[in-house]
C-alpha cells in the first residue's frame, strides 16, 4: 500500500470518527425503555404544544403544535416517543407547566447533558 493510500485511509477514518462522535452526542433520549416512553406519553398527553430546543446544537426554540402523541416499538425492542408521527428525542423537548417550559427528559428523572431544565419564553 502506498503512503498516499495510508494517509487517505487515516483521513477518512478520522472524518468518520468525527461524524459519529458528533451525531451520538446529539442523541440522548431518542431510544427508550417501554416504561420511559409510556411516562413521556402520559406526561404530555394533555398538552397543546411542545417546545423543541437543542441547546448543544445552538438551535432556536421552536414551538410545535401537538396533534398526536404516541409511542412505537422498534425492531430492536426499544421504544420511541412520537410527536405528530415523528420520533423525537425527549432531551430536546419541553412541556409547558406552571408558567414555564420544563425539559421532559429531566422531568422523568433521565440524566441529560448540556441542557437547561427550565426555559422561560
Amino acid at each position: 500500500m502506498s503512503h498516499n493510500m495510508k494517509m487517505n485511509n487515516n483521513f477518512f477514518t478520522i472524518i468518520l470518527f468525527l461524524f459519529f462522535s458528533f451525531s451520538v452526542s446529539a442523541e440522548q433520549w431518542e431510544w427508550l425503555l417501554e416504561e420511559q416512553a409510556q411516562a413521556a406519553v402520559k406526561l404530555t398527553s394533555d398538552t397543546k404544544s411542545l417546545l423543541k430546543y437543542c441547546k448543544p446544537c445552538r438551535g432556536k426554540p421552536i414551538e410545535l403544535e401537538v396533534r398526536q402523541i404516541s409511542m412505537i416499538k422498534m425492531r430492536d425492542g426499544s421504544y420511541r416517543f412520537m410527536l405528530n408521527g415523528v420520533p423525537q428525542d425527549l432531551a430536546y423537548l419541553y412541556y409547558f407547566t406552571e408558567g414555564r417550559w420544563l425539559n421532559i427528559a429531566m422531568a422523568l428523572g433521565l440524566k441529560t447533558y448540556g441542557l437547561d431544565k427550565v426555559i422561560t419564553k
